[in-house]
């Protein structure tokens, strides 16, 4: 905090200052003026936060001084100081809401108290006004999430329009921020920083939605201001929305925001989007016929499925189509179709490939180019298996297949497995066994173990999760059947890694 003294006494002015430990009370810069004229000066310069001001001054004596005080520096409090105990300085000192009527001769006691109280009424104030801030900007959220439903009570609209001065009757326009992690509070601050009205909502932890509002000579300035944030806050992008003639046309403007992030999919390196208010519908013939044409290859010419998705990235680029959420909607049902409920093809992609939770990856997914690494190890992984599994009967292929999506189950073994196919046991092991070269028990064992070494080279599963994860009936088991086919523990087999 900052205080001035005012006086036109050396002595008055100097012993206070040198005489009080300032600092105990959160004051860390004490001005000197040696009368009003000056003191009104270093008032509208500095904007000192308690005056502590002598009545009888020369060229401005202190009620004078005071008054206009209230004019260049409003929030500043005052303390008056006088040997002179006049009855009408006095009733205009209460007048101009002086904290404090200090006579003189000065008693450093009096004075101390007086600051005391003057602190303490300057920290509530700004408590108050912090409630109020923060009040005021959960409100400005609030109708900036409003704003952006059509279906929105229009005298709403403008009751909180009223209650955070946003003007109602602008011309808009809204856009989308997106960072590693915004933070609502501070792009508004730098908004505001360049004299325009914003107010926004915090869509989720990396996209913030702006309202501006503008005149109609101002477009061209924000358009130049977005460039210029963008170049100061380099990990940043901003969609832009269509301008909205009226606030009943900030919803459209919304869903163009939207659409104009969404293009950041196609175009991760453009950091200032735009919408195009044409919809591209000239690939709808090859949208439409992308999922059969996957479906025909992958049963009747695997081999060829790497060349045709490379060509169909190459295509969705080329295009920039479909719209982000269809582009990821069909990409995942083409992952789902090669992956299934086939786990160990899920273990396989998080531990050789580092695709975790692979289910939710393309949902999660910002960029076209991730989405196309996440979709060539999916089909890579899947070849792999398909390729092991090749050469052998339907019916022995159809046991590997039950085997990789029941792999877990503690229960699982030719019992079980020739009850779901509805085989004797006796004669689908002789089968399994002469194509394969292996018992069915021990094509099982062999899964698992196979499934937790890859685990196990993973320092961050313990030993009774991969167990559970292999389907092993506890932890001392699995240790016991590890070190029988591998000649070593689960932690020897670890560190060799």
């Amino acid at each position: 905090m900052r205080l001035l003294i005012a006086d036109d006494d050396d002595y008055t002015r100097e012993g206070l200052k040198e005489s009080i430990d300032w600092e105990q009370y959160g004051i860390h810069d004490v001005l000197l003026a040696g009368d009003g004229a000056e003191a009104l000066r270093m008032c509208t310069v500095h904007r000192p936060n308690i005056v502590l001001t002598d009545i009888r001054m020369p060229k401005l004596n202190g009620i004078e001084f005071a008054e206009k005080l209230s004019l260049k520096s409003p929030g500043s409090i005052l303390i008056f100081m006088s040997g002179y105990m006049d009855v009408e300085y006095l009733r205009s000192a209460i007048k101009l809401s002086a904290v404090e009527y200090i006579e003189k001769p000065i008693k450093l006691a009096d004075v101390e108290q007086a600051i005391l109280k003057s602190v303490r009424a300057l920290e509530e104030k700004q408590a108050q006004s912090s409630v109020y801030k923060q009040k005021n900007e959960l409100v400005r959220q609030k109708l900036a999430g409003l704003l952006c439903d059509e279906h929105a009570d229009s005298e709403e609209l403008l009751r909180l329009c009223q209650e955070t001065g946003f003007p109602p009757y602008k011309r808009y326009i809204s856009f989308i921020v997106k960072a590693p992690s915004s933070d609502l509070t501070s792009i508004i601050g730098d908004w505001r920083g360049y004299g325009i009205e914003a107010i926004g909502e915090q869509l989720d932890r990396k996209l913030c939605f702006i309202i501006v509002a503008c005149q109609n000579d101002e477009y061209k300035q924000l358009y130049s201001i977005i460039d210029r944030w963008l170049s100061k806050n380099g990990a940043c992008t901003v969609a832009i929305g269509e301008e909205a003639n009226g606030m009943n046309a900030i919803p459209d403007s919304f869903r163009t925001a939207r659409r104009a992030l969404d293009r950041s999919f196609y175009e991760p390196d453009v950091r200032c989007l735009r919408s195009n208010t044409v919809e591209d519908t000239g690939g709808n013939d090859w949208y439409n016929g992308a999922l059969p044409a996957f479906y025909k290859l992958s049963k009747d010419n695997p081999e060829g499925l790497s060349e045709w998705l490379a060509e169909l990235f190459a295509s969705m680029r080329r295009k920039r189509y479909p719209a982000k959420d269809k582009a990821v909607a069909l990409l995942d049902t083409m992952a789902h179709s090669l992956l299934g409920d086939n786990r160990k093809l899920v273990e396989t992609l998080a531990n050789e490939h580092g695709f975790a939770e692979a289910g939710h990856y393309l949902k999660k997914c910002e960029t076209l180019d991730n989405a196309e690494l996440f979709m060539h190890a999916v089909l890579s992984v899947w070849m792999e298996e398909k390729r092991q599994s090749s050469g052998y009967s339907r019916l022995v292929q159809e046991v590997m297949s039950y085997v990789a999506a029941n792999y877990r189950s503690i229960d699982l073994d030719l019992t079980m497995i020739a009850g779901h196919m509805h085989l004797s046991t006796s004669y689908l092991g002789k089968l399994f066994k002469e194509e394969t070269g292996t018992s069915i028990k021990q094509y099982i064992s062999d899964y698992r173990i196979d499934l937790a070494k890859k685990l196990v080279e993973n320092e961050q599963y313990k030993m009774h999760t991969i167990a559970e994860l292999c389907g092993f009936a506890s932890a001392s088991y699995f240790v016991k059947v590890f070190k029988a086919a591998t000649d070593l523990s689960p932690m020897q087999y670890r560190k060799k890694s």
